[in-house]
């Protein structure tokens, strides 16, 4: 369970016009930070849905010819928005949701600009199992 201390992260993000909440995520699905706008359970099953989707996305890396391990962001477009999804350091990412009226291309520099600048500080092993070697 996560105790938000990361959330600091987020603030930069969270100013640009049209962005509404923005999540820190490890590519295992667990949750590093959220926005004050969510509650932790929300923000709980949102963040294992969006590790779903980063995995989707780069296990169809294949598809345009690329390694795996290329992926960068995704892009979900819904009616009223988008979720942005960006590769935030070693097994971690950051998402956000905007409104339809956000200028996405500013939101996803803004999100590499704050990701470049945390850099070490966004690594996240993969999780071990109890009893497998470490």
């Amino acid at each position: 369970m996560t105790d938000n201390r990361d959330a600091w992260m987020l603030r930069q993000v969270l100013d640009q016009p049209g962005v509404l909440d923005a999540i820190l995520v490890s590519a295992d699905g667990l949750l590093r930070a959220f926005s004050p706008g969510l509650e932790r359970d929300d923000a709980e099953t949102v963040a294992a849905a969006l590790a779903g989707v980063q995995a989707t996305s780069r296990a169809t890396a294949r598809f345009c010819r690329a390694g795996e391990d290329s992926w960068e962001q995704s892009l979900v477009q819904f009616g009223g928005g988008f979720v942005l999804t960006v590769r935030a350091g070693e097994g971690m990412f950051m998402s956000v949701a905007t409104g339809a009226d956000a200028d996405i291309e500013a939101v996803a520099y803004r999100m590499h600009q704050v990701v470049g600048q945390m850099g070490r500080e966004l690594v996240s092993p993969p999780r071990q199992s109890v009893g497998s070697p470490r």
